[in-house]
């Protein structure tokens, strides 16, 4: 059995890698934050409908600053009796049209980042996967009320055929995802960012309509067939349960209204706008987007509304 150079991913006993194939590997790693718990609704979706079994996991005392993100101890009366250790696993599906594919999920390692992607890289390099897809969901300015967007990026254009990004050049700040995404790049690697938009206010909820369009955009990029009717159906409650909220408070009502007024005309300006020239100085900039997104949380809090 071939050994991860990087002494970072561990095979389970029964597991060779060598006799593995599949041709994507998806990557819900989360970041520093995952919006409406994107991350988390693709992978308890993907592990309830899909076949499949643990192919290894990375060693998480070698990534994780534990003081940094505390894992969970349950304290029951007067003991404790559970550990919720964190853990960075790949696991073997297969889809519904019997084409297998890896997904790596777990929590965004604090340390040793280079290592870790060449591990990953290492793990790709012995199953022969062709494309890498990277999800996850961040908060914006947008109303629950329209069409989940997406932000879609690359190691080659060719691979978003059609996209029309909505941001022009900017600085960062780094998470683990997108340094993969950059780094395997760099080695000639297929790789596939999506990155969905999730209401500010609902950043902290599950939002089952992000986990919706992630899904159907890997799908869309891979051709893997992956059902999303139990996500639907969880979608649909959602929505009614946020409806609900809203028309029981005036300013969450007023805030709607006004991010339904600046999407809608957002969108009929990139409509009318020419592919890659849209106006960069008519988004909303990273300061403004997390200004509104505290006023609003901090009202929210004030007034304990859910």
């Amino acid at each position: 059995m071939m050994i991860d150079p990087e002494a970072l991913f561990h095979t389970e006993d029964h597991v060779d890698l060598r006799a593995v194939r599949a041709r994507t590997l998806l990557v819900t790693l989360t970041s520093f934050v995952d919006a409406g718990q994107a991350q988390q609704l693709i992978d308890r979706h993907l592990l309830d409908v899909f076949a499949h079994h643990k192919l290894g996991s990375f060693d998480v005392d070698e990534l994780i600053d534990y003081r940094g993100q505390r894992p969970v101890l349950i304290f029951d009366a007067d003991k404790f009796v559970e550990y919720q250790q964190p853990s960075m696993e790949l696991h073997h599906m297969v889809d519904e049209s019997s084409v297998p594919f890896l997904l790596l999920r777990g929590v965004e390692p604090d340390l040793r980042w280079e290592k870790l992607i060449r591990s990953i890289h290492w793990v790709i390099g012995q199953t022969s996967v062709e494309r890498v897809v990277i999800v996850g969901a961040i908060p914006m300015p947008v109303p629950h009320t329209r069409p989940v967007t997406l932000t879609k990026h690359a190691s080659k254009p060719d691979l978003i055929p059609g996209n029309q990004p909505l941001f022009s050049r900017m600085a960062t700040g780094g998470a683990f995802p997108s340094l993969l995404e950059f780094r395997l790049g760099e080695a000639g690697v297929d790789v596939i960012g999506l990155t969905a938009h999730v209401p500010h206010y609902l950043a902290q909820s599950e939002f089952p309509d992000a986990a919706i369009a992630l899904i159907n955009a890997f799908s869309q990029a891979t051709g893997h067939t992956i059902a999303t009717t139990d996500l639907a159906i969880r979608a649909g409650i959602t929505r009614a349960a946020i409806a609900n909220e809203v028309e029981n408070s005036e300013e969450a009502s007023g805030l709607v209204h006004a991010l339904e007024e600046q999407f809608d005309s957002f969108t009929e300006q990139v409509a009318a706008t020419p592919p890659l020239t849209a106006s960069h100085e008519d988004l909303p900039t990273g300061d403004d987007i997390a200004a509104e997104a505290e006023a609003f949380l901090r009202a929210q809090r004030d007034e304990g509304l859910e």
